[in-house]
């Protein structure tokens, strides 16, 4: 069986979890997901997982994804870690928490949320040389 990438997405909202495998699926990633109770918690999974590519949403109990992102990107495995915000909020009340920070990309709760998705991990598999 050929080795697959690891794609994860963190959320605090356990119905929105479980419909992510249901729509979203990809040749070359195995899509986990993770609840976090407490955002800063959810550091040490990251770390012990290593995904590919980190989906997580912006407002998590106790700390929100602005907060977790510096120390994620301080772990010299995570330093090239791709990180999507996906949140229910727009833009324009996401951006203010991240300015700064080196983050790749925030995607909407909603109906092209599989599109979204898709085409990053897409992009990820294929990027295009400059």
């Amino acid at each position: 069986m050929e080795d697959r990438k690891v794609a994860i997405f963190i959320d605090d909202d356990s119905d929105f979890l479980e419909l992510i495998p249901e729509v979203i699926s990809h040749p070359h990633y195995e899509i986990r997901t993770y609840r976090a109770v407490n955002g800063y918690r959810i550091i040490d999974e990251i770390i012990k997982i290593r995904p590919d590519v980190l989906f997580i949403d912006f407002f998590l109990p106790r700390a929100n994804g602005g907060q977790i992102l510096p120390i994620l990107k301080a772990v010299q495995t995570l330093t090239h870690l791709p990180i999507y915000f996906v949140t229910g909020y727009s833009e324009p009340e996401v951006l203010p928490f991240l300015k700064g920070l080196d983050y790749d990309g925030i995607i909407l709760k909603s109906s092209a949320l599989r599109e979204a998705v898709t085409r990053v991990l897409d992009q990820l598999d294929h990027p295009v040389s400059t």
